[in-house]
């Protein structure tokens, strides 16, 4: 399942409104904008509703979403309010145009009950969405692929240090999995992934480390070479690589921020690839401090991944080698007026893109220049 297009808005009435329409996501979206323009705010809102249907957190504040899913052949919608006080007001889930899933502000409703072939009535908490607390494989079926995409879908910051200052300490009487939503966990998810997947995972990380122009032969984890701890209560570990040209290994205390953050989301594309879990995974700020050359190649090998796996890709960026690289064909462009964001895309602005073609500027331009005659009330202009 992925998600294919949202309708949001949050705090309705108050000076803290904000919104956004018209936003379609493809297997492979890459969303652009102004300084502040609501990139990071976007997937902010994409990744709280998969927590939301996940049961990770309650419902949000105020908020009102629309959205579609697209499963296979099937198309599900699905729509949520909730007040400010977090109490489901409207809950509904469509798929295929028929209602399975229908509840009001009083906490009642019906659902589709596939046994019986028939709705039937329910009472459900106010603070509790129904698609979470009526999960049932042998009754409600059709919630399973919206759960399953809300728990699969990771949001990654790839402007952070992505866990390079965090380590793991194994023991060894230990069985637990680690939680690969966390981005500190990535060391533990490394060594998780080559007990679930063997050579092939950590061939696949040296192969896309390599398409990324870094020189790597050898990948895994072992207590860091260049720090020492004190007092600590095992021995840590952490996340190394073994370059071509250097006769010794780098750790990750010895690592470039850049060659790390590129590392920890290679270990995330290939474990969630492996798994075939069909997984939607948003990248913000996407090529933050790689070169030019890094950069290209990695969001390249992003957007292959997308087009060969059952993994969906949502990237958000304002650098300006990045949207060089990605087709326009691919861009959602945020234009902000005031508390409200609408988006621009092939599909309800093909004109415009049409004709910036026959320009023959770069991609860049098209933001650069205000050709889709934005006004400058989302912010400063993207970086240069």
């Amino acid at each position: 399942m992925r998600l294919i297009s949202l309708r949001f808005f949050e705090h309705k009435g108050t000076p803290q409104e904000w919104g956004i329409e018209g936003l379609l996501l493809g297997p492979r979206t890459l969303i652009v904008g102004r300084n502040a323009s609501g990139k990071s705010r976007t997937l902010n809102v994409i990744g709280a509703l998969a927590r939301n249907l996940a049961g990770l957190i309650p419902p949000g504040t105020g908020t009102d979403y629309e959205c579609e899913f697209l499963n296979g052949t099937d198309r599900y919608k699905y729509e949520l309010t909730t007040t400010m006080d977090q109490r489901v007001t409207k809950e509904r889930l469509t798929l295929n145009g028929s209602i399975k899933l229908d509840r009001g502000n009083d906490g009642a409703g019906t659902i589709f009950a596939e046994a019986e072939g028939r709705d039937v009535r329910f009472q459900a908490p106010q603070n509790v969405l129904a698609a979470v607390a009526r999960r049932d494989e042998i009754q409600h079926k059709f919630l399973g692929p919206l759960y399953l995409w809300a728990s699969s879908l990771r949001h990654v910051y790839f402007g952070t240090d992505l866990g390079k200052s965090s380590y793991a300490i194994f023991m060894d009487k230990s069985s637990s999995v680690p939680d690969d939503r966390d981005p500190n966990a990535v060391v533990a998810l490394f060594r998780q992934a080559l007990k679930d997947f063997g050579e092939p995972f950590k061939q696949a990380v040296i192969r896309d480390l390599q398409q990324v122009d870094y020189g790597v032969n050898e990948v895994g984890v072992a207590a860091p070479v260049s720090i020492r701890v004190l007092n600590s209560p095992g021995e840590l570990y952490g996340l190394y690589v073994k370059e071509n040209d250097l006769p010794g290994v780098t750790d990750q205390n010895s690592m470039s921020q850049g060659m790390f953050r590129v590392l920890s989301l290679l270990i995330y594309l290939n474990y969630f690839e492996l798994k075939r879990t069909g997984a939607c995974i948003l990248i913000d700020d996407i090529g933050e401090g790689l070169d030019f050359d890094r950069s290209c190649r990695l969001v390249d090998l992003v957007r292959n991944r997308a087009s060969t796996s059952d993994v969906q890709v949502v990237l958000a960026t304002n650098d300006r080698f990045v949207m060089n690289r990605v087709p326009l064909e691919e861009w959602s462009v945020l234009q902000r007026t005031r508390n409200h964001v609408r988006v621009r895309n092939y599909t309800n602005s093909k004109s415009v893109f049409e004709e910036f073609k026959f320009t023959g500027l770069s991609n860049f331009s098209l933001l650069q220049m205000d050709i889709m005659g934005e006004s400058d009330e989302a912010g400063t202009n993207p970086r240069a």
